[in-house]
């Protein structure tokens, strides 16, 4: 009797470890972020953070330049949260019905940073340098990149632009302006202060002068999101003091930093 009880024992045990087993497992849902490219490295780290307080939420990134990020929202990509370098593109997504204008949010803020491959010689301000400066100068597309419409912004502010014309190299984003530092195809750049920040290769020379631009990053929640409440939430974790550690980790201005 006690044997037949072990084996009835034995047979509910394999039934119910089979049903468990058999349960699907919970569905992961997904959160589609579309970002700066200068944000790459922040981003890593913001999904890992967010995905550890938010189980069962995966963040897919899409990087790329401000304007293209846009220009693919409104051809109907599938995007949840727009993480750009440029008021501009959130205005013009707000302008369109595509973005929620209650939503938008300045999270970080940035500087332009005057860098080179190798030593370009001292002088007493950046003007200075750059007016004896011979090689050629990478910065981004100043039409399409929020950086190279920045760049161009500050040369003008200084008087450089025209005479460094013809030694410019125009970069797809702001992240290939790195490259071609790091690569030693440009001699010298106008990159962000958070891309110097990281670049083990590229030398930071100076800062451009701060009051002839004003770089921030606004957040915006898309109205086609398929998931608004985990869009909210990853909202709130960007501007939370965590997200905004991160934010000032790789090298940029949190929101509290920013020009009002």
């Amino acid at each position: 009797m006690r044997l037949k009880n072990k084996f009835m024992l034995l047979a509910l045990s394999s039934f119910f470890v089979a049903a468990c087993a058999a349960q699907p497992a919970a569905k992961e849902e997904t959160l589609m972020v579309s970002a700066a490219s200068s944000l790459s490295g922040a981003m890593d780290e913001l999904a890992a953070g967010f995905e550890q307080v938010n189980p069962g939420i995966a963040i897919v990134t899409n990087l790329g330049s401000s304007s293209k990020l846009r220009s693919q929202i409104e051809n109907g990509a599938p995007a949840d949260v727009f993480l750009s370098a440029s008021a501009e593109d959130v205005e013009l997504l707000v302008e369109d019905g595509l973005a929620d204008v209650k939503s938008v949010s300045p999270f970080a803020g940035n500087q332009l940073v005057l860098a080179s491959s190798s030593e370009i010689g001292e002088a007493p301000d950046v003007k200075s340098m750059l007016a004896s400066f011979d090689g050629t100068f990478a910065i981004a597309e100043p039409a399409s990149v929020p950086l190279g419409g920045y760049t161009k912004k500050a040369l003008e502010a200084i008087g450089m632009w025209q005479p460094l014309e013809g030694q410019l190299i125009y970069a797809k984003d702001a992240r290939q302006v790195v490259t071609y530092l790091e690569s030693g195809n440009a001699n010298a750049g106008v990159i962000y202060a958070s891309d110097a920040a990281l670049s083990e290769t590229v030398k930071n020379m100076d800062k451009m002068p701060l009051e002839s631009v004003e770089i921030n990053y606004p957040a915006a929640l898309l109205s086609n999101s398929e998931q608004p409440d985990h869009a909210g939430k990853f909202l709130a974790y960007l501007l939370s003091e965590e997200g905004q550690a991160i934010i000032e980790e790789y090298g940029f201005l949190t929101a509290e930093r920013l020009q009002p």
